[in-house]
């Protein structure tokens, strides 16, 4: 993990255009292989991220090693704003990614609103605590493939991109949990999974699937 992070900082922080603004917004998207680092908890955060095709996990550790999915980025997504200059979580790309660095300050080519990153964050945040903290298993997994449907409105198919033990550290809940809710909004016939990975979701009723998150 360690030797992908150091690869990717390289890339996005002393590659060509170091020190440039004009540099860092031109030509620098990078690409990523699925599980390889963008950064770590610790490092400086010397720029924050968008992604232009793909998917990124952010995450921390907990002192027992537990991983825990803080949020799940998109395509046209931001990430890695920091309220200070360590870093103090982790980012990985979940699939095949390609992701832009920008340095986030006024000189940015880019013009970037930090303070709409910064809210739009938060209130993903907040949804999310509300979604576990107050539903049952059942109900944060229809949250969950709500929310992945707002981010495809114009798709009636999709890949979710998360594997199921990417679901289950996100929504607070066990693998083996996550699989049986997915089994009972199929037979409720309210979705289809298809692909090689069950990943590839189809909405059959999208009403019943909103009032299962209520």
């Amino acid at each position: 993990m360690l030797q992908n992070q150091t690869i990717v900082n390289q890339t996005t922080i002393r590659g060509p255009g170091y020190g440039s603004p004009a540099g860092m917004a031109k030509d620098q998207s990078i690409q990523l292989k699925a599980d390889e680092t963008i950064y770590s908890e610790g490092e400086h955060a010397l720029a924050i991220y968008q992604v232009e095709a793909g998917a990124v996990r952010i995450y921390r550790l907990t002192a027992s090693g537990q991983r825990y999915i803080l949020s799940f980025c998109g395509k046209g997504e931001w990430f890695g704003l920091e309220t200070g200059n360590v870093r103090t979580d982790f980012a990985e790309a979940i699939c095949d990614t390609s992701i832009r660095p920008f340095r986030a300050n006024r000189d940015a080519i880019v013009p970037i609103d930090l303070l709409n990153i910064a809210l739009t964050n938060l209130a993903k945040a907040q949804h999310k605590q509300l979604v576990i903290t107050e539903q049952s298993a059942l109900k944060r997994v229809a949250a969950f493939v709500n929310e992945m449907a707002d981010r495809h409105p114009d798709d009636c198919e999709f890949d979710i991109m998360m594997s199921r033990s990417d679901i289950a550290d996100y929504l607070g809940l066990t693998v083996e949990t996550v699989a049986r809710c997915f089994t009972k909004l199929r037979r409720k016939r309210i979705l289809c999974l298809d692909g090689k990975l069950q990943r590839l979701v189809r909405i059959l009723d999208r009403d019943a699937l909103i009032a299962m998150t209520i």
